[in-house]
């Protein structure tokens, strides 16, 4: 057993998997200090509202980017692969375009709602400042992921930043300083800001020399493939923030700061399952397109070996520590240890369905996964109105991870219908017949 681990461990599909997931572990640490620190330097209602408007924001920046982020990632690896700087060009400039003015409608549209809502100017205008920030790091960091490193596009939009969120928040508490939801946003919106021209930096430099290069569009396939990445992006987003929004609406504030503290301890499996998205958008792609099926399947093998690993000891984490994670944030969020547990069964479930999202979506096939993401988010609602009532934050954490099993089945099952491979840790338990590889290299003919 020991020999095959040491074996796992050596291959460099292996090591680019561990890497990955080691960056989003170590983001999501930075995540877990800077939210527990927040919790700890504010007020309960203080935390439960700038968690609500956390969420909003982050809708806000997903709704505006209109699915310009992940049509990079599916166009950028297709026409590097084959060697069309033209249209790689095109798709940029166009995306660039679009996106920023789709994101100034956004964030005037939750400026408004805000001040409709008699927010404080200086709440509204640090929310504003950061949903702008963080848009431009979601779309830099896809672009950044192709062209530079995982280490740039990642390392920037989720690690980086939180280091100095972090140190300012230790100093806070330190000299006994309290804070409210308008300086948190303010502090995060500077921190981001010097990642984001970092990020651009490195982009500028590692563009290929594109001055000359004609602009080429495929502006059909882009908008047609852009609106299922645009309204999958938005279920997304709803799936992941818009439940806290929910129980501050149907609960109250505090309440609303308890779920969204158990709801981020239970991302460690998220963090895992986004961080094989992070890996497979980078590596799968040119796999997929340049008809490397074999190392394509192959890739999917090992990366469900490392998360099958990674899902038994996260579980053993949290069914054991629930109670002590959650009383970092504060004395009150301890006894919601059961909502804790019962939210990380979920993400632990999607996390061992492996990327199916991600294959279906870089292989030409995302407007298979657009209704998925839509039942995902209409049994979550469903639920939430159901069950809220009756067991209160139970009741939310029972709905969420209820919905995500029921998604996840059905996502493999396409998964293997579409593309011919399974992406989950299921396949590690039955072996792959010579007619899958055959089957995934027809799929692959077809989708030029």
């Amino acid at each position: 057993m020991i020999d095959s681990i040491l074996q796992l461990i050596q291959r460099d599909v292996t090591r680019g998997v561990v890497g990955t997931i080691l960056l989003k572990v170590g983001s999501g640490a930075l995540a877990f200090a800077m939210f527990s620190l927040a919790a700890r330097a504010m007020s309960p209602d203080g935390f439960g509202v700038f968690a609500t408007w956390l969420s909003v924001a982050q809708i806000a920046a997903v709704v505006g980017l209109i699915g310009q982020e992940l049509l990079l990632v599916r166009f950028l690896n297709e026409y590097q692969t084959r060697g069309q700087a033209d249209l790689a060009k095109g798709v940029l400039l166009s995306s660039l375009k679009k996106s920023s003015f789709a994101m100034l409608v956004a964030i005037a549209a939750v400026a408004a709602v805000a001040g409709i809502r008699g927010e404080w100017w200086l709440l509204i205008l640090s929310v504003s400042a950061f949903t702008a920030v963080n848009a431009g790091l979601m779309l830099g960091s896809q672009v950044a992921r192709s062209l530079v490193s995982i280490l740039m596009g990642e390392g920037n939009r989720e690690f980086f930043w939180r280091i100095a969120v972090v140190v300012f928040l230790v100093a806070v508490l330190s000299a006994g300083a309290r804070l409210d939801p308008a300086e948190m946003f303010a502090a995060m919106a500077t921190a981001m800001s010097v990642c984001l021209l970092v990020q651009v930096v490195s982009i500028a430099r590692a563009l290929p020399n594109l001055r000359d290069v004609p602009v080429r569009s495929e502006a059909s396939r882009w908008r047609s493939s852009g609106l299922y990445f645009w309204v999958a992006s938005i279920l997304e987003a709803a799936n992941q923030y818009l439940d806290v929004i929910l129980v501050y609406w149907l609960l109250d504030p505090a309440t609303a700061g308890i779920y969204f503290a158990a709801s981020r301890l239970a991302n460690v499996f998220a963090m895992l399952s986004a961080a094989l998205y992070t890996f497979a958008a980078r590596r799968l792609p040119s796999l997929y397109f340049s008809k490397n099926l074999h190392e394509f399947r192959h890739t999917l093998q090992l990366m469900a070996e490392v998360t099958g690993l990674c899902v038994l000891g996260g579980l053993a984490i949290i069914w054991i520590g629930a109670p002590a994670l959650l009383s970092l944030f504060g004395p009150h969020f301890a006894a919601q240890q059961w909502g804790l547990i019962v939210l990380a069964l979920g993400t632990a479930f999607q996390a061992a369905g492996g990327p199916a999202a991600a294959v279906l979506q870089l292989t030409g096939h995302e407007s298979d996964y657009v209704p998925i993401v839509a039942a995902n988010v209409m049994l979550r609602l469903l639920g939430f109105f159901i069950l809220i009532p009756w067991f209160g934050l139970l009741g939310a954490a029972i709905s969420a991870t209820v919905a995500l099993v029921i998604v996840t089945i059905i996502l493999n099952m396409l998964c293997r219908r579409r593309t011919g491979v399974d992406p989950s840790v299921v396949a590690l338990f039955r072996a792959a017949p010579p007619k899958a590889v055959a089957r995934v290299v027809r799929i692959a003919d077809s989708t030029d």
